[in-house]
């Protein structure tokens, strides 16, 4: 679910005459690793060193706009708004670097912060060298995100497998292992990917089995509104994650064929672990958080139905 990223999102680059290149847009980097992606896909089409790419976010006063980071679209939005500026940028960059080296644009290419002759490696000229040539005139492209297409709904596929311990004396829930797979589309930066995908399961399993919001039903106040009384899972709740990733390009959802991966991890995991537990017992839980309580109280009853079939079996059979 979700993931998909859509328009608007814009984004500028200016190429500066030391070869280095400002990136601006509107987005935010709220610590999921927005700022590395990005900037990997401007450095990747412009030919340049990652760390010549200077990413400026977050003040929309003074750069074009982008949305707020939420549905998992940000990288999705603003990666192909990025790329789209890039390709602006490194044609004019190419046709500069054409007057430079006495070559048509169509024969030159840009990698590792040099503009080449094909088949000529020998034959180059800094991007610095181009750019600084061209001052004070500046190099400047514009980037859009493109709408999604018509008639489908670009989304991150996944499917999460859990394996539980129940106790049934205590309704105690071990959590043993938890296997992942997710289609995010092409990535970026394998890293972030298994970081947003370990988070998601990580929220997913405090939804499951440990948060729950604890309400003064006199008061209405919130009796746990702090994380020594709100339980989220620390390291020691975590089970083994293993994350298989499924990084096919998905040429339909935009240019980069990337698409978001923060929240579907999250999505599966308590439905996966209910399933679990649901294997284990033969109880079926259908309300969050699964707990001990609840867990407990659906094991009385299903011992006392199947008490009660019994009887009712045996009343008949006399």
């Amino acid at each position: 679910v979700g993931g998909g990223g859509s328009a608007p999102g814009y984004a500028w680059i200016k190429l500066n005459s030391d070869g280095s290149a400002d990136v601006i847009t509107g987005a935010q980097d709220i610590g999921t690793g927005t700022r590395t992606g990005l900037a990997q896909v401007a450095a990747e089409e412009l030919g340049l060193p990652l760390a010549q790419i200077n990413l400026h976010l977050g003040d929309t006063a003074t750069g074009p706009y982008a949305p707020t980071s939420a549905g998992s679209a940000t990288q999705a939005t603003l990666g192909p708004a990025i790329r789209a500026a890039a390709v602006n940028v490194r044609q004019q960059l190419l046709e500069a670097a054409a007057l430079v080296l006495e070559e048509e644009p169509a024969n030159l290419t840009v990698r590792d912060g040099k503009v080449f002759v094909r088949n000529t490696p020998n034959n180059h000229v800094s991007v610095a060298e181009v750019a600084g040539r061209m001052a004070p005139q500046m190099i400047q492209g514009q980037g859009a995100r493109s709408p999604n297409p018509e008639n489908k709904t670009v989304n991150t596929f996944g499917a999460q497998c859990v394996e539980v311990e129940v106790d049934m004396e205590t309704g105690e829930v071990t959590l043993l292992r938890v296997i992942a797979a997710h289609d995010c589309g092409r990535i970026i930066n394998p890293m972030m990917v298994d970081s947003q995908v370990i988070g998601g399961i990580t929220q997913g399993i405090g939804f499951a089995l440990t948060e729950a919001r604890v309400i003064d039903p006199q008061s209405g106040v919130v009796l746990n509104a702090n994380l020594e009384d709100y339980k989220v899972p620390t390291i020691a709740d975590l089970p083994p994650i293993t994350h298989a990733r499924v990084g096919k390009p998905d040429l339909a959802a935009n240019n980069t064929g990337a698409k978001g991966v923060g929240e579907p991890p999250l999505i599966p995991t308590a439905a996966a672990i209910a399933n679990a537990i649901y294997d284990a017992t033969g109880v079926r839980l259908r309300a969050t958080p699964l707990s001990r309580q609840r867990l407990m109280a659906a094991l009385a009853e299903q011992r006392t139905n199947t008490r009660r079939t019994a009887r009712n079996q045996a009343g008949g059979n006399a």
